[in-house]
């Protein structure tokens, strides 16, 4: 049924995921970029990757996630001495190792099952393998459940951020590159503020230090990806419908996640005679093409399966839940995009916030978020980013129907 709308990756070994089967299937194949969003996945040159990456120790967080999974598939081949896999989830977890061992890759995989949200841990990490690069993934980033747990969210996304960069600083790290999300932008989402919050933090520690280099790299959703749409229309197709769409209007950016991983380690390599890589807080934006319709979206993954939309599978229509916006934006209208000889990676100039002026709102956001007083939470979220309203933020109605609409 689904053959004209997935394929083997040819490339790339098998993964499996601890998601549900039809999930995990999902994920195990690569989408068909060109039939689904309209286009060809661009080339991206990794040697300066491989230099900045071969005979080097690399720490990947979030591991066993859709992104930091195949950050990890393509680390390996780029001849790392060491690439430590850290995740808090022990199935993820052994997924991800299992996979990349039976590849021939296990004598320089290193799994640590770790919580982020753990400073000691994360220290005792650093302090006995010492990485030199550190990606990090980890993060909860599904917005209606975060908006339901928005405590437990800034644990892992601000705190958890916090002790890893903190970590690769105290341990003199030469580069962390910061995985962000372009629901950073003018946040209507909690996870959304809690993503610019990190980036916040990897910018004023960017600039307040000239040991370890802070790159953060922001896009869009990656199509495929665990909790995303295109498995969910899939199994709704599979069981004959309806696909469930929040509003007719609603769009996104998207990329596969080979395409998106190629360009997040383009981007952490770009060289110094650019002059783009100084201390200076900047962010890499990955060009992702037009965004497209969720409803379009919907109706090329109907037709791929053989099928006719609104005949064979209808489309519903919900409402937008809480935390989401019709458009998502990749960069700010005060940020000035500069080319960067890369193409599909843009470099963004944001706001930025001294370290010493962040510190203690941002540990006042830790400190009620481990103490689980939401509403304190918010309020400290909005002093550090304006935009977010923590009035979108209320604990959303217990309506089946948002939950399952995309």
């Amino acid at each position: 049924m689904f053959g004209k709308l997935w394929r083997k990756r040819s490339e790339e070994p098998t993964a499996a995921t601890s998601t549900p089967a039809f999930s995990a299937r999902c994920c195990d194949l690569d989408m068909d970029c060109q039939s689904l969003l309209g286009r060809d996945p661009r080339p991206v040159n990794l040697a300066g990757a491989r230099e900045m990456i071969e005979d080097q120790c690399v720490l990947v967080t979030g591991a066993g996630g859709t992104i930091g999974s195949e950050l990890c598939r393509q680390i390996v081949k780029l001849g790392p001495k060491t690439l430590i896999l850290a995740d808090n989830g022990e199935f993820n977890l052994y997924t991800i190792d299992q996979e990349l061992t039976d590849a021939g890759y296990g004598d320089i995989l290193v799994p640590q099952l770790i919580d982020v949200c753990q400073r000691d841990h994360i220290y005792n990490l650093f302090r006995k393998f010492k990485p030199s690069m550190v990606l990090h993934a980890a993060a909860l980033k599904h917005v209606p459940i975060v908006e339901y747990n928005p405590c437990a969210a800034a644990m892992v996304n601000v705190s958890g951020a916090k002790n890893v960069f903190d970590a690769a600083i105290e341990f003199s790290a030469a580069k962390v590159v910061f995985v962000s999300t372009d629901k950073a932008v003018n946040p209507s989402s909690f996870m959304g503020a809690t993503k610019r919050l990190a980036e916040l933090y990897a910018q004023a520690q960017d600039v307040a230090q000239s040991t370890t280099r802070f790159v953060t790299v922001r896009f869009g959703n990656v199509i495929g990806s665990t909790g995303s749409v295109a498995p969910l229309f899939a199994k709704q197709i599979e069981r004959g419908g309806p696909i469930t769409v929040t509003h007719p209007d609603v769009q996104r950016y998207f990329m596969t996640t080979q395409e998106a991983v190629r360009l997040v380690l383009a981007s952490a390599s770009l060289e110094k005679e650019s002059g783009i890589l100084s201390h200076d807080g900047r962010i890499f934006v990955l060009d992702m093409g037009q965004p497209i319709k969720i409803v379009t979206l919907a109706e090329r993954m109907i037709e791929a399966s053989g099928l006719t939309p609104y005949k064979d599978v209808d489309i519903k229509f919900t409402k937008l839940r809480p935390g989401e916006k019709l458009f998502e934006e990749i960069f700010h209208s005060l940020e000035k995009l500069l080319q960067t000889g890369t193409d599909g990676v843009l470099l963004a100039s944001p706001t930025m916030i001294d370290l010493p002026l962040l510190e203690p709102r941002f540990s006042d956001v830790v400190r009620f978020a481990r103490a689980g007083q939401r509403e304190a939470l918010l309020e400290a979220v909005h002093h550090l980013v304006p935009e977010f309203k923590p009035s979108t933020t209320k604990a959303p109605v217990n309506d089946p129907s948002l939950r399952k609409a995309i």
